[in-house]
């Protein structure tokens, strides 16, 4: 049946292009009844006959073919504000999941673009005097203009109608569905922010798309170079026959103070890079480029993470950017965009009515994109404050980098790049003043030198060594049995707060470690914070703790909240911050019965193995076991 919710334009459009859509109407129906089969017609057809789609980006153009191929009787019709000719950025990246996906929603444009796109293999660290490689990371690229131009001839092969150059609104166009594809910052969308609960948070740093002809290789390549500026990076991959993508990225100091918040003329493009700023990123990344940087309009942007509660409003849909964003570091965006006008279409397609077919998309796709906002969250704070790290030991450096989401377990980094992980376990070892080159073992078993403090071991106990010490053998951190470590010190608090969660520890509790009784460390209790809340730029928890460093306190204990999924990732998140930008001692909380934790799905690390990698990426420094089982936690919570 076709949808009641109908937004009209002018009489003379309507008049124009309604014959239209009913003569294809007609002779598809006429067709099919000569087959006997008007009915399956009307079904597959969901109740669309015109579909109308604004903004020409992966998402509109790839939907506007699908419906093409699979509903020939919707007349698809796609407006882009822009000129043919003015396409912005550089190159998109896709995982190897979207490629075979999109072998199966549509082969031929598939096999087109496999002839296109460049396989990266891997991920290159490159830091003063050191470079890294992860293989085992495996990416397609595209120059962005050679992207669109396969996916707007696929689409007008089947019948869909590009306008370019037209800044079309929502509100004009008598169509059964309007799909709103124009981007994170989609006008329409903003207007009706309220109906689909938008909220946009941005991102503390300043990033600026370029180009180069330097041909970066097969990796994506990381390039972190100190300057008198401050700290400066970039993102760099190979995009096929196009541009490299070169991606600068700053915090907000380094940028002012390098000069580079100055725009490119009076009545410039606001944010435009100047001739000046462009100079001085060729002479900071030469050495690793090899090849002047170039600017297509580019302009210093902070990233904004947009989600919304609703992905539709009466027969107004949003599918890509203008539904969600993912921080560029984990090449989502376009994947996600992709994958959401696959779902879109199916739904289109299998469904009765326009509702239903808005709310199927929304189940298929709402899960898959609120895991992937869930492990870019990290990551874009990672690369918001990547120069505190760079004091690191290049190997545990990159185990940082590496593990700054929770997207890949300790076994697959295993199975992917052993030699990296073999490199920051020696660091650490090193780090904690033991052979490098010992026996593998648990890093919770290594020693802990701070200033005059030196602990045998990694774990501490709460009150005493019996509360909540090991009462078995601590595993390895894959295979293995190490010696039994038990704790030698303790955590005692001074000041328990009325409704103490575990020996009077709550937010805000001050306590003492002491080591065979004797004062060591001024400990302060804190939550981690909800880094998803809707909170000023520096909500993060991070002037709290800058607070304590003030007032002589040495460390803080976060305490943990075993009934909400993905408290462990905050946990070692808001340490690992902890630890390079305030140089405190962090003790994370873990479940009583860590050690004896043996799960062997390659997809989840194991509780002796999650403890490992905290530790020698430099996330942590000592564990304290919790009065609660890992069996008692929130479902989903070891895996969130």
């Amino acid at each position: 049946m076709r949808s009641a919710a109908t937004i009209r334009t002018g009489p003379d459009r309507a008049a124009a292009e309604g014959g239209a859509v009913r003569a294809v109407l007609l002779l598809g129906i006429v067709g099919a009844t000569a087959y006997g089969d008007e009915e399956a017609v009307r079904a597959d057809m969901g109740g669309v006959t015109r579909l109308a789609i604004i903004g020409a980006g992966p998402a509109g153009l790839l939907l506007a073919r699908l419906i093409g191929r699979t509903l020939p009787g919707v007349t698809v019709d796609v407006y882009e504000r822009n000129r043919r000719a003015d396409v912005a950025g550089f190159g998109v990246a896709l995982s190897d999941r979207t490629m075979r996906e999109l072998a199966t929603w549509d082969p031929e444009v598939a096999e087109r673009l496999g002839c296109v796109v460049r396989p990266l293999s891997g991920i290159e660290l490159r830091l003063p005097g050191e470079r890294l490689r992860y293989d085992g990371f495996p990416i397609a690229t595209v120059a962005r203009d050679t992207m669109l131009a396969l996916l707007s001839e696929a689409a007008r092969r089947v019948g869909a109608r590009l306008h370019y150059g037209h800044d079309a609104r929502a509100d004009q166009f008598d169509a059964d569905v309007t799909v709103l594809a124009n981007g994170a910052r989609s006008a329409q969308r903003t207007a009706r922010a309220a109906d689909f609960g938008t909220t946009v948070r941005t991102g503390a740093a300043r990033y600026i798309w370029l180009g180069s002809a330097a041909d970066i290789g097969d990796a994506a390549t990381m390039f972190f170079v100190p300057t008198e500026h401050g700290p400066m990076a970039a993102h760099a991959y190979s995009c096929g026959d196009g541009l490299s993508t070169v991606v600068v990225e700053l915090d907000e100091v380094t940028w002012r103070r390098a000069g580079l918040d100055v725009r490119c003329r009076p009545d410039g493009v606001p944010g435009e890079i100047s001739g000046d700023g462009l100079a001085l990123l060729d002479d900071v990344f030469a050495d690793h480029l090899g090849a002047p940087l170039v600017s297509n309009r580019s302009r210093w942007s902070r990233f904004d993470v947009v989600t919304n509660q609703r992905w539709s409003d009466g027969n107004l849909v949003l599918v890509g950017d203008a539904a969600h964003t993912a921080h560029f570091s984990v090449a989502s965006g376009t994947t996600m965009a992709l994958a959401d006008a696959a779902a879109l279409a199916a739904a289109l397609r299998e469904q009765d009515t326009v509702a239903d077919a808005f709310a199927a998309y929304e189940r298929a796709r709402r899960g898959r994109v609120t895991r992937v906002q869930r492990l870019a969250g990290p990551s874009m704070r990672w690369w918001e404050t990547y120069g505190r790290r760079l004091h690191l030991p290049p190997a545990q450096f990159g185990m940082h980098f590496i593990t700054r989401s929770t997207a890949i377990s300790y076994l697959g980094l295993r199975r992917r790049c052993p030699a990296r992980v073999d490199e920051a376990e020696a660091a650490y070892r090193r780090a904690a003043g033991v052979d490098p080159d010992g026996p593998a073992r648990n890093a919770v078993a290594e020693p802990l030198t701070r200033g005059a403090l030196r602990l045998p071991n990694r774990l501490v106990s709460l009150g005493g060594p019996a509360s909540g010490g090991t009462t078995g053998p601590t595993p390895g951190a894959g295979e293995g049995i190490d010696p039994r470590p038990r704790p030698v010190a303790q955590l005692h608090p001074l000041s328990p707060g009325s409704a103490p969660a575990a020996d009077g520890w709550t937010v805000g509790t001050e306590g003492r470690l002491l080591v065979r009784g004797v004062h060591a460390l001024r400990i302060v209790a804190l939550a981690p914070p909800d880094p998803t809340a809707s909170a000023p730029v520096d909500g993060d928890g991070l002037v709290a703790v800058a607070a304590l460093r003030g007032r002589g306190v040495d460390g803080v204990l976060l305490l943990p909240d075993f009934s909400v999924p993905g408290w462990w990732d905050r946990t070692v998140e808001f340490g690992g911050r902890i630890r390079a930008e305030a140089g405190m001692v962090v003790v994370g909380c873990v479940p009583m019965d860590w050690s004896f934790d043996l799960c062997r799905d390659p997809s989840v690390d194991a509780w002796p193995t999650r403890i490992h990698l905290a530790l020698v990426s430099a996330r942590l420094d000592l564990v304290v076991p919790w009065p609660c089982s890992a069996t008692r936690m929130a479902p989903g919570s070891e895996a969130a």
